[in-house]
């Protein structure tokens, strides 16, 4: 559970809202980007919306980062909100024009290609005022319906177009979209609209000296819009991209938009040199800010170039699994692969002191270097937070048990068994051979044998349990 399920939150429109909402929804939305890139996007998707409760009209900072997150989480094979998903987001946190909207979007980002899902959101949008996200989420629906087959492309959609542009006062989209729908079929009402609209369109040129019909009608433009939303970008996009981004960045480099689109395009390249680049211009943003999330996106950047060295002496001692050069270069990176991590969540506890997921990150790594008594008192505190409670007394149990404190191991684990709800699943099945052999290495073989033996009638393959059975039952006999 996120800190702001009371829904107590002001209804502010896109008019004004205070700084202090602002910085309590960057919060959300950093801890969102962060848990995106361990490839937890349903938590992610929760904690963009979170902040977007705070902060609805936050189109670059919010909306478009969440947007990012859901395609990626869609190529890689997440599935559709069902009858079993039961985020307060599907269900609805009330019927403001906010809520629906965060309903809506929350679907959507479960299924990013829904006509429907855009059409809610962009309703909302409309009737909550949040005039920037409902234009960017029309475009897109725009973008979409635009994208079939003329005999396919949907008329109640550019109706609703038609309409909600009109409602934003955006006259040259909403003449477009009516051209649109009268392609397909003749409607006395459109007809008497699309002159309307020509007209408002032609005043509405004149007074502003803008080319409001680009927008939309623009060719490159929309070229763009279908761009954005494609996870596997061509180089020659992807190079555009850093263009734009680092244009806009170098022309007001302080604004956290444009520092967070320059550097996921950056990143976006996987290049170790343009990753080095994102590190430098966050590193900048942090001495010129003093705002600490420039410098965790930082680290979590070296992270992962460090997991990328890690895997690539994996592969080569793969291929030559006899050559001690290899095997000696493959534990030295992992070690600085380590030291990484640790230093990089030190350095969040710190400046994070109450994000119980950072702590139990810091424990995990704790525990790998073998600091255990570094590890439990970090790992005690991350098990008051709910979603890692379970995990965090395995860790301890796993602590304990390399002190040689099996007593101590043996409870721990117990507990976790005792809060699992899935009790044949792979958690099941970890807690149940640690508890076996912290019962083993104390001395207690009926209760070992017991364990194990359960483990292998769920899964008969695990590890080494079956002999494990087997022996147990030799020194039994």
């Amino acid at each position: 559970m996120t800190d702001n399920q009371d829904n107590q939150i002001p209804a502010t429109t896109a008019v004004d809202f205070p700084e202090e909402l602002k910085n309590r929804a960057r919060e959300f939305f950093r801890k969102g980007g962060e848990v995106a890139y361990t490839l937890n996007y349903d938590y992610a998707i929760e904690l963009y919306l979170d902040g977007l409760n705070f902060w609805p009209d936050a189109l670059d900072e919010g909306h478009k980062q969440l947007r990012e997150i859901a395609l990626r989480r869609q190529a890689a094979g997440g599935k559709k909100s069902g009858f079993t998903d039961s985020s307060k987001y599907r269900k609805g946190l009330g019927k403001s024009p906010k809520d629906l909207m965060l309903k809506a979007e929350y679907l959507l980002s479960k299924d990013p290609s829904n006509p429907g899902h855009m059409m809610d959101m962009v309703k909302a949008a409309v009737a909550g005022e949040y005039k920037t996200t409902a234009e960017w989420m029309a475009n897109m629906l725009f973008a979409h319906n635009r994208q079939q087959e003329q005999n396919k492309q949907a008329f109640h959609v550019w109706v609703f177009l038609k309409e909600n542009y009109e409602k934003l006062e955006l006259y040259a989209q909403s003449l477009s979209a009516c051209q649109f729908a009268l392609q397909i079929k003749k409607d006395d009402r459109l007809e008497d609209s699309l002159r309307d609209l020509s007209a408002r369109t032609t005043m509405q040129e004149y007074d502003n000296n803008d080319d409001f019909t680009s927008k939309i009608k623009d060719k490159n433009a929309q070229s763009q819009l279908l761009d954005d939303d494609k996870i596997v970008k061509s180089q020659d996009t992807k190079q555009q991209r850093l263009i734009q981004a680092k244009a806009e960045y170098e022309a007001d480099p302080t604004v956290p938009g444009k520092i967070t689109k320059y550097v996921n395009t950056l990143v976006e390249t996987e290049t170790e040199e343009s990753e080095n680049q994102a590190v430098e211009v966050l590193n900048q943003a942090f001495e010129e800010t003093r705002q600490f999330q420039h410098l965790q996106r930082a680290g979590e950047i070296q992270i992962k170039q460090a997991a990328r060295k890690v895997r690539e002496a994996q592969k080569l001692y793969k291929a030559e699994p006899g050559n001690a050069e290899l095997k000696q270069q493959l534990n030295i990176v992992m070690q600085q692969s380590l030291q990484t991590e640790l230093k990089h969540y030190e350095l969040c506890i710190k400046n994070y002191p109450t994000d119980m997921r950072l702590k139990y990150e810091y424990g995990k790594r704790l525990m790998r270097a073998r600091k255990f008594d570094e590890a439990i008192p970090v790992l005690q505190e991350a098990r008051t937070d709910p979603r890692h409670r379970i995990s965090s007394l395995n860790n301890i149990g796993q602590c304990f048990f390399y002190k040689q404190w099996y007593t101590d191991s043996i409870e721990m684990f117990q507990q976790a068994l005792e809060n699992l709800e899935d009790t044949e699943g792979n958690l099941a099945k970890e807690l149940r051979y640690n508890l076996g052999r912290a019962y083993e290495a104390d001395g207690k073989i009926e209760e070992a044998l017991d364990c194990f033996r359960k483990v292998a009638q769920l899964d008969f393959n695990y590890l080494d349990v079956k002999e494990r059975v087997e022996a147990l039952r030799k020194q039994q006999g």
